[in-house]
């Protein structure tokens, strides 16, 4: 099925490079977009696409056209109905042509109705495989369902359904609901975490600036903390039990890097606010961020500078907020030369989080192959410096006693390793670690330390 969407001899195809004298003398040449054609579809409902379509519209030279034409295949792409589309642009024909006019053909190719879900990914030093399938595009109207389940290497599972719907248009939605179970360990203190609730998500997404989102988000969980040993901090097994956390999150994501894991240039940013107690037994107020800035000191030499922190405010008198939403700091791709949650001693207060924490890092890159062109190796590997300083504290009533009492003993670590990416979504590090400064109790890595998943500093 084909269709025409359009306002009352050389071809060109998106998909192919121009030669530099050749795009040169097109770019600035006066043109506009008389016609625009859809072929390939049978299920996708006409509406669905005008909303992205129409952008093709505004264009007023030739150069726009080739640019807005690249943005409304994201757009496409977005509502996860193609697996592949492809864009041809020729000179106008027809009654309706105008001397500068051309038309337009997206070439798309729909999904298959059912599809199997099958892939790795790494988070918080723990490998996950994904098992699931998905059924795309149930009514033409970009919606979705899927179901699955995912096991860690630690033992981690969790179990997901999930309904969506992509809404497309200049600011572009998606509104998902979920259902979930999960169950996860910290070996350790030989506790297990199991939470079994629901998620309603609704993100917004810039269509034309795609590096900036928002998300709002409902979440209703019940949480149970099992400690199976009684060598367990008492301060853990006084939290053991269940608890029911009703809370509205924001999250604003502002993403401009090349690169989600190995970035020459750009910069991150994503701060989250949530509020809890509408509901539930906690009630509490937690802030945090993150921040990711890039800039190429020579063609094979990049500077990362990293800054994170958070706080986190109890707002209630029943049952304060617990471990699982306290902060934790240390770790192989945040505090480097610390064990994951290593910052601070296991017989005091702060084994079960705390309310407050910073964090930094700087990082040199260097591609391994120096002084070559571009290639595989220097595009997947980065052998880097780096230096991370951070600390934790409880966030009381003087403000100023409190932040005092976080820059100060803070701790600091320094090394070289290798940092690897597989696709643009995991992150491998292999690095040689030097705790600098750190304070009794602290289970500090001097040596190799070894780091996995998708979010660093």
């Amino acid at each position: 099925m084909g269709n025409l969407f359009a306002k009352p001899y050389h071809e060109f195809n998106i998909d192919q490079k121009l030669s530099p004298q050749d795009f040169k003398l097109l770019e600035n040449k006066e043109a506009r977009v008389d016609q625009v054609h859809m072929r390939g579809y049978s299920k996708t409902k006409d509406f669905i696409l005008e909303s992205s379509i129409n952008l093709m519209f505004t264009s007023n030279s030739f150069n726009n056209i080739i640019k807005n034409a690249e943005t409304v295949r994201k757009n496409l792409m977005s509502l996860n109905c193609f697996e592949n589309i492809s864009i041809n642009i020729d000179v106008s024909n027809g009654s309706n042509s105008t001397p500068n006019g051309y038309k337009v053909t997206f070439i798309v190719q729909e999904l298959k109705f059912a599809s199997s879900i099958l892939h790795s990914i790494a988070r918080d030093n723990e490998g996950f495989v994904k098992l699931g399938f998905k059924l795309n595009n149930l009514t033409g109207h970009a919606d979705h369902f899927k179901i699955e389940s995912s096991l860690g290497n630690s033992g981690t599972q969790k179990y997901d359904a999930c309904i969506s719907k992509h809404i497309p248009g200049s600011i572009s939605s998606c509104t998902s609901g979920h259902i979930f179970k999960k169950k996860s360990y910290w070996n350790t203190v030989h506790g297990v975490f199991n939470e079994w609730g629901i998620l309603f998500d609704l993100l917004f997404l810039a269509s034309y600036k795609s590096h900036f989102s928002q998300n709002l988000q409902y979440e209703g969980v019940i949480r149970d903390i099992n400690m199976l040993s009684k060598n367990s901090p008492f301060k853990l097994r006084e939290e053991s039990g269940f608890s029911v956390k009703s809370s509205i999150k924001h999250i604003t994501t502002i993403d401009t890097r090349d690169s989600k894991v190995l970035a020459n240039e750009g910069a991150f940013f994503q701060m989250v606010m949530e509020v809890a107690g509408f509901g539930g037994d906690v009630k509490f107020l937690r802030n945090y961020f993150t921040s990711q800035f890039y800039s190429k000191i020579s063609k094979d030499v990049v500077f990362q500078g990293s800054l994170g922190g958070g706080f986190l405010t109890d707002l209630g008198t029943f049952k304060k907020a617990n471990m699982m939403d306290r902060f934790f700091l240390g770790g192989p791709m945040t505090l480097r030369g610390f064990q994951s949650r290593g910052i601070g001693n296991l017989n005091e207060n702060v084994v079960a989080g705390v309310s407050s924490y910073w964090i930094s890092a700087i990082h040199i890159y260097v591609k391994p192959l120096f002084g070559m062109e571009s290639n595989r190796i220097n595009e997947a590997i980065r052998l880097h410096l780096f230096c991370n300083a951070g600390n934790i504290s409880f966030f009381g009533k003087d403000t100023k006693s409190s932040l005092e009492k976080t820059f100060k003993d803070f701790r600091l670590s320094a090394g070289v390793g290798l940092v690897a990416r597989v696709g643009n979504s995991i992150r491998f590090e292999f690095n040689l670690c030097s705790p600098i400064q750190y304070t009794p109790g602290d289970r500090i890595v001097d040596g190799f330390q070894f780091g996995v998943g998708a979010n660093f500093i």
